[in-house]
């Protein structure tokens, strides 16, 4: 696997132009608490679903939030990173029914109605079957880290350190991995076309 994937054109909530067409509210963004990192991001305002709002958004509230607030991962890979999420929670946890699909979490239709399916299934079988299909898509290697990162919520110093790499240059390694992984994953989900679900 290369360890530089060619980045797609940025797109989503936090590109300039979206930042751009969206207004400003009435009352500013505001100042971010001490310590919250955040990045300026166009949503859909709760009150118009027509037109989009600036925001701030905590871009430490998740790994994905993170990495792409910093651009270090495309659009397409954060959305297939919502969905890849959203199964290795389901894997790893009972249903919940105070799960919401839009908790303030910007997703295209597809992924939102992805997403809705993923919460809606009662069958543990058929999320196992969703996680093995990851393993099929991207390698059980590469799946096994994502559901590290985002079902099991661990840091990349932590799957380092399961992984026996240790330092800065093992953190890098990890993360690097995670980003490729996800990218990858949205390539074959791209090449096979959106149609076939998780």
């Amino acid at each position: 696997m290369p360890s530089q994937k060619t980045r797609r054109p940025s797109s989503g909530r936090y590109n300039a132009a979206a930042r751009h067409e969206a207004y400003l509210p009435a009352t500013g963004l505001g100042v971010p608490p001490n310590r919250i990192r955040t990045a300026i991001a166009a949503v859909t305002d709760p009150l118009d679903a027509g037109a989009n709002i600036l925001t701030r958004v905590n871009t430490d509230s998740s790994v994905l939030e993170h990495e792409r607030a910093r651009g270090r991962i495309s659009e397409a890979a954060y959305q297939v990173g919502m969905i890849a999420k959203a199964v290795f929670e389901r894997a790893g946890r009972p249903r919940s029914s105070s799960w919401m699909v839009d908790s303030g979490v910007r997703v295209d239709a597809y992924t939102a109605r992805e997403l809705a399916i993923i919460h809606g299934i009662d069958g543990a079988e058929r999320i196992t079957a969703m996680v093995r299909n990851i393993g099929r898509e991207i390698g059980h290697r590469d799946a096994r880290l994502l559901q590290r990162i985002l079902g099991d919520e661990l840091t990349y110093a932590e799957v380092a350190t399961l992984e026996g790499k240790t330092g800065e240059r093992g953190i890098r390694y990890i993360a690097r991995r995670f980003r490729d992984a996800l990218e990858d994953l949205a390539e074959v989900r791209a090449a096979r076309g959106r149609g076939r679900g998780p």
